[in-house]
């Protein structure tokens, strides 16, 4: 059976939960617009994210026939070697001793924030927060935290996620000069300082990305626009959910306080920040019975997996002490599992962690008459504000 459902989509996609269910019980593999296949069930999943070599990333976060050159890609974007290298940069650059040591950061920037006492949470401390950090990891200077954070945004809410160009131009440096010339000035910088012998900064990202000698300037931009949008997006999304869930729910504001790291894994799982994740066929493929052409976009569906009743029981609830909740595919799976994970939960358990103490029991709630809004991005799953009493 084949699906009118286009992910692309942004009115479609985020009502998509009964859609996705219906699916789900369908197939483990279905068809949807514009010969794409989405990938519904837990153990399909895993299935392909294992097989980098039959499914690729390519340019799969774009929607059909759009094509990114290879210099401009980010690490999700990249197969093979050159992925594999930029990877282990990645990695090396985030480890659990690096976001440990950044914590302090994190815990006086989630004060500062709350020290202005937002009434809405969103642009008050969902978003400044994470894209704080962000700017931290990369040893970018804080001043420019909220321009960055500005220009994020504005990228992300467009259509350049998906089709790769704006009104003012295809490609990122087309599309966004300011943005892209900030990341530009900063290379060139670091750079300057490290001909000159001068590497204060060795454990800082864009140092690791620039001492990479196979990648050239466009690649390195890149992968830093790459880190400073995927942290806004994921962690952001990650945060405006649990609070979310905290504003509306005083019992279940009771239990996440109690266990708050199980309370984000389990948003994590029923609300993934993103709601699914793109490859490519690289070779004529059949998954569960399924053809899949070769160049045909397969869509694993993080948003439907992590509801699989197979896998979670009562799927659909929000289950503080989940034992099992920590098993979701929100940061996928294989050897292209999301590099930042562990710094995305590290900014959520300090900052919620900060939020929870500043506001105790029966004194966080949302605003009289606060109604739902989804984030304007077809591929995010988060409150667009968060208004608090």
């Amino acid at each position: 059976m084949q699906y009118d459902f286009d992910p692309f989509d942004g009115e479609q996609a985020q009502g998509a939960w009964a859609l996705l269910e219906q699916m789900r019980a369908d197939a483990p593999v279905v068809e949807i617009s514009r010969g794409m296949r989405y990938v519904t069930r837990y153990e399909t999943c895993r299935e392909v994210l294992r097989d980098p070599v039959t499914f690729e990333n390519g340019c799969s976060m774009k929607e059909p026939g759009v094509v990114v050159p290879l210099l401009d890609r980010t690490l999700g974007e990249m197969d093979g070697p050159q992925h594999q290298a930029v990877r282990r940069v990645m990695v090396s650059a985030l480890t659990p001793r690096q976001v440990h040591a950044a914590e302090p950061f994190m815990r006086s920037t989630a004060e500062a924030l709350l020290d202005a006492k937002p009434r809405d949470l969103v642009p008050g401390f969902t978003v400044p927060l994470p894209n704080r950090v962000t700017v931290h990891m990369l040893g970018f200077p804080q001043s420019d935290a909220d321009d960055i954070a500005k220009w994020a945004k504005e990228l992300m809410e467009s259509g350049f996620p998906k089709t790769n160009r704006s009104a003012r131009g295809e490609g990122f440096k087309a599309a966004f000069p300011e943005f892209a010339g900030y990341i530009d000035d900063r290379i060139a910088a670091r750079r300057a300082e490290l001909a000159a012998g001068r590497d204060d900064h060795p454990d800082e990202v864009l140092t690791r990305l620039i001492k990479m000698d196979e990648l050239d300037g466009r690649q390195v931009r890149a992968l830093v626009r790459n880190l400073i949008t995927g942290g806004l997006t994921t962690t952001s999304q990650l945060l405006g959910n649990v609070i979310h869930v905290l504003i509306t729910d005083e019992q279940r504001q009771a239990a996440a306080r109690a266990e708050l790291s199980s309370a984000i894994e389990e948003s994590l799982r029923l609300q993934p920040p993103v709601m699914f994740v793109g490859r490519e066929a690289a070779v004529d493929a059949t998954v569960e019975g399924c053809p899949v052409p070769k160049g045909a976009k397969v869509l694993v569906g993080a948003a439907s997996a992590n509801r699989d009743a197979d896998v979670f029981d009562a799927p659909d609830e929000f289950r503080v002490g989940r034992p099992n909740a920590d098993t979701h595919l929100t940061f996928g799976y294989g050897v292209h599992v999301c590099p930042g994970a562990s710094l995305a939960r590290a900014v959520a358990r300090v900052g919620l962690g900060v939020l929870l103490e500043r506001y105790p029991q029966g004194t966080l709630r949302a605003a009289p008459g606060y109604v739902y809004e989804n984030v304007p991005t077809h591929f995010e799953c988060g409150p667009r504000r968060l208004p608090i009493a």
